[in-house]
């Protein structure tokens, strides 16, 4: 099953930048929801995430809503990605090893190496975009 919670977290981001930009009203879970057509419940999961990594912030009330709490140069993907705790994709399995099978004995090393390289080229390839960047890739 592919993990789309990445992809709909920046969804949101971007959009909070860009409506910041537009109107003086907040947006809240539902006109995210409805940019990124989805459901506004999964919004709101990804904007508690985003809350508690200290990148956003909201706001309760009639004129409430959510914005951002950082500027977008400040706001790198690798934050993103790291406010939502994802499981990682690569990573060694929990088996015991199969005493009598040298591969078995050997995998969880192997993989560890492996998992440990793929995340860190990952999270410096994250870290090199900021969302000010990806702001000027947006069509208007």
């Amino acid at each position: 099953m592919v993990n789309v919670q990445f992809a709909t977290s920046v969804h949101i981001i971007l959009a909070l930048a860009l409506m910041s930009k537009e109107t003086k009203r907040l947006p809240n879970s539902d006109s995210l929801a409805e940019s990124i057509q989805t459901n506004p419940v999964v919004v709101r999961r990804l904007l508690s995430l985003l809350n508690k990594a200290g990148l956003i912030k909201s706001t309760r009330g009639k004129n409430g809503g959510v914005q951002l709490k950082k500027s977008p140069p400040e706001i790198t993907l690798k934050d993103v990605y790291l406010a939502l705790e994802i499981e990682e994709c690569v990573k060694p399995h929990n088996k015991p090893p199969h005493k009598e099978c040298p591969v078995s004995c050997s995998i969880h090393g192997i993989m560890s190496s492996i998992a440990e390289g793929y995340q860190k080229t990952n999270l410096k390839y994250l870290e090199s975009l900021k969302l000010s960047d990806l702001l000027k890739k947006i069509k208007a």
